[in-house]
């Protein structure tokens, strides 16, 4: 048993100088996030403005709600887009990025119109979006931290649109 150890080490050993190469490490050209993200126009959040959409499953999904803010400020998000804790953005694991949302706290019945920017939350969290600081906000999560709410995918109305089109 002695000698078969021996015989593998020799030959690894002396495999081992014919692989090694000099290589010098190389300083990898950081990109800087910019802050600036790409000027967007200011989400409309009136809940006539959208019709709601099926989200494959379903019309709607309940589900836990938290947000995010500081931390992620200034970071890229799945989207490309530079997160903003001050814009209407949400992290949803299968929604289509850049699409829109409406997603209505249950215990205040507040309701509030995100762009999906971003993926998460992590399934072993047991939630099923991740608001922006300020969606947050006007939903009224910021105290409670996480909460109960009901988020349907919604697209935005044309103007010319018939109102009788819109589901409400």
């Amino acid at each position: 048993m002695f000698e078969k150890r021996l015989i593998v080490w020799l030959l690894l050993l002396s495999f081992l100088p014919g692989c090694s190469t000099t290589l010098r490490a190389q300083p990898l050209a950081v990109e800087e996030p910019s802050t600036e993200a790409p000027e967007t126009a200011p989400l409309a959040t009136n809940p006539s403005d959208f019709w709601a959409t099926d989200l494959g499953a379903g019309t709607a999904q309940r589900g836990k709600a938290s947000w995010y803010g500081k931390r992620f400020h200034g970071r890229r998000t799945a989207s490309g887009e530079v997160f903003k804790m001050s814009e209407l953005t949400a992290a949803h694991r299968t929604l289509p990025l850049l699409s829109y949302a409406k997603v209505t706290l249950l215990s205040n019945g507040k309701s509030v119109i995100v762009r999906i920017n971003d993926r998460g939350p992590h399934i072993l969290t047991h939630r099923i979006i991740d608001l922006s600081q300020a969606a947050a906000a006007e939903l009224g999560l910021l105290s409670m931290g996480t909460g109960d709410v009901l988020v349907e995918r919604v697209v935005a109305r044309d103007v010319g649109d018939p109102p009788s089109l819109s589901k409400k």
